[in-house]
């Protein structure tokens, strides 16, 4: 089984809020206070009773009317899955809700006053004129409200068994957490825990490979008795207590009894004494306050992981727990990308096969992670001014349709750290090259849209892939599925690329659309047949048509490529007409029918774009530099682009 939703009513940034979760891993992610660390604290009031303080006036969300008394109210939806054990249906067994496979059962956390005690809550808050006196009057009245935890049809009221919420077990590891203060020794409970645990489980030599491990664990236990009263008596034998128990006698103490000095070692009491050390490659050991935070962060991880196996086992009876949870928060603190993916990948392979935890719900900033495991456990909280917080689900905006499913194919194999950032950013901008990718940001501030102040992703993809990307948006694809949708907005810069195609078919020749100025379009109608826009911007703006936050941007008369385009409105602009730059004479342009000034402008945008052939990446960083030596210089930002920033800037 696995916790496939959560509604979460009134409590801290979610006034009525819903967000499904995959079987396995979920990684949540989202700006900062779009409630990722709220869904954690809704799951801990749920799944770890004991360790979780009740909520506080804090805990309320702040726009209730607290003329009433408000209440806090989560609920989980679990669901039956392929992996289910006789225990998991014992468990739910009277949670359910729905006995059809796959089954449902629900648990409900409620924070509430007790009906007795709501009378006299409305009648003192009734005298009260402000908001901020009834405020004052819930946070006095807290001390009386209960929690309780209730299974099945909320309706009925039943109150969940204690003995079987004990079954589900949920570890937490926090953003702060303070992981070298509890592991460096025995005494620390969750590793005197694990080593009395898998105390008399190492590797059985292999004379030894057929005696029982009850004829094992008993010969161990004998051994270490008779070296620990070994040891207890070689210290009694090495003190002088004559010397300091000498004034028992004399001052009478010894006539109830000659004091003298006994002692026991028990198992325990030496694992207490065992600490964790680390040996490096050379073999040196060194004490793990020395070694690195990040690494002591996995260290950590792995004994909480250890502990599940730990509390799974068939050696705790009745006492396993059946459903291990575990919350991590910000597991990229500490860590340096590489371990980042690794130990993210790790989970995710672990979680497939079912090793040690049931579900794991992950927060985080980090594209390394998103990168690492994925489109399929991302869920992303969107924060719209006055819409509240909605869940959105990459990966379900993919019908199971061909087209669909190799669009997501696509977008999951190059969601490297790089492309992930379009899940995270307010923002999106998607351009085709890689002079796009080195240029924007910097003609970006010229305009005032820093891209950074207002967290705007700059993406590259190929020309004939914007089709796949701008689904995750919304962007042509099933009515069913926009629910699913992040809703940023997103603009698309895209090259106008105009073409031509020979007319006349030659025999034993393939005809095929091939690039042309935008002065030789219609020069010759007899010949040629022509295309001002390419198929490919064709049908995306075709795909965006009925997507509101999704646009598209270029040039739309007259324009071909991004450099063309940039030399077409800077014209002999000197950080752009370096003495490198061959102003060349195009035998089409003389024909055209264009103006003396259109005419200009194109010699100088078509001798640009020549000069950049081969080499756009290395001119676009030569050009970039110059820019930004030359602040007073001005360079003027094709219309289109323009555009593109102030709607990715949300400045129209």
């Amino acid at each position: 089984m696995y916790i496939s939703k959560l509604t979460i009513q009134n409590f801290r940034c979610f006034q009525d809020f819903t967000i499904e979760f995959n079987e396995g891993l979920n990684v949540l992610i989202g700006g900062n206070n779009a409630g990722k660390t709220t869904v954690i604290k809704a799951l801990e009031f749920l799944f770890k009773r004991g360790s979780t303080r009740t909520p506080s006036v804090d805990d309320f969300y702040k726009s209730l009317d607290v003329s009433i008394p408000p209440e806090i109210t989560i609920t989980a939806k679990l669901t039956s899955s392929k992996t289910d054990t006789m225990d998991d249906k014992a468990i739910v067994a009277s949670w359910l809700t729905k006995l059809e496979t796959p089954w449902e059962a629900e648990l409900t956390y409620k924070y509430f006053l007790p009906e007795q005690d709501q009378k006299k809550y409305i009648e003192e808050s009734a005298n009260l004129s402000t908001t901020r006196e009834r405020w004052s009057l819930l946070e006095r009245s807290l001390k009386r409200y209960v929690a309780r935890i209730y299974g099945g049809n909320f309706i009925n009221k039943n109150r969940a068994e204690p003995e079987y919420l004990d079954k589900i077990h949920c570890e937490t590891l926090d953003a702060l957490r303070d992981v070298e203060n509890k592991m460096f020794t025995g005494k620390n409970t969750l590793l005197k825990q694990l080593l009395i645990h898998f105390k008399d489980k190492a590797p059985l030599v292999e004379n030894h490979a057929k005696i029982t491990d009850d004829h094992i664990v008993t010969t161990h236990s004998d051994n270490f008795s008779d070296l620990a009263r070994s040891l207890v008596d070689n210290i009694v034998r090495r003190v002088n207590h004559r010397e300091f128990l000498e004034f028992a006698e004399k001052t009478g103490a010894s006539v109830g009894g000659i004091p003298a000095l006994e002692g026991n070692l028990q198992e325990g009491d030496v694992l207490s004494a065992l600490r964790l050390i680390i040996k490096d490659q050379t073999g040196i050991e060194i004490p793990i306050i020395n070694n690195g935070m990040g690494y002591n962060n996995l260290i950590y991880i792995s004994l909480i992981l250890s502990k599940f196996k730990m509390i799974t086992s068939a050696e705790y009876g009745e006492n396993a727990k059946s459903f291990p949870i575990l919350l991590i928060e910000e597991p990229e603190a500490h860590l340096h990308p590489a371990l980042q993916y690794n130990f993210l990948k790790f989970l995710k392979d672990e979680l497939d096969n079912q090793s040690f935890s049931r579900q794991i719900f992950i927060t985080t900033h980090s594209t390394q992670i998103t990168s690492a495991v994925g489109l399929k456990p991302v869920i992303c909280l969107e924060k719209e001014d006055g819409k509240g917080v909605h869940a959105k689900y990459p990966n379900k905006v993919f019908s199971e349709s061909k087209e669909d499913q190799d669009s997501r194919k696509y977008v999951e194999r190059f969601l490297d750290a790089t492309k992930s950032a379009m899940l995270f950013a307010k923002s999106v901008v998607l351009v085709e090259g890689m002079a796009e990718l080195i240029l924007l940001p910097i003609l970006a501030q010229k305009v005032h849209c820093d891209m950074d102040k207002h967290h705007v992703a700059l993406v590259r993809v190929d020309a004939l892939t914007f089709k796949h990307f701008i689904k995750l948006y919304g962007a042509s694809i099933k009515t069913d599925r926009k629910q699913y949708a992040m809703e940023k907005r997103v603009s698309c810069i895209v090259d106008s690329d105009p073409a031509k195609i020979i007319k006349k078919k030659e025999k034993g020749k393939r005809r095929s659309w091939k690039g042309c100025w935008p002065f030789e379009l219609y020069c010759n109608p007899d010949t040629f047949n022509y295309m001002p826009l390419s198929g490919a911007l064709r049908n995306l703006i075709r795909q965006v048509d009925t997507c509101s936050n999704v646009e598209i941007f270029y040039k739309q008369e007259k324009g071909k490529t991004f450099e063309y385009d940039l030399a077409w409105d800077n014209l002999i602009n000197e950080l752009l007409f370096s003495p490198e730059v061959a102003i060349t004479e195009v035998d089409e342009l003389k024909a055209s029918d264009w103006t003396e000034e259109e005419k200009k402008c194109a010699k100088f945008a078509s001798s640009f774009l020549l000069h950049a052939h081969k080499q756009k990446g290395e001119l676009a960083f030569e050009l970039a530099s110059r820019i930004q030596e030359n602040k007073s210089t001005v360079v003027n930002l094709p219309k289109h682009i323009q555009e593109a920033f102030e709607w990715a800037c949300y400045r129209n």
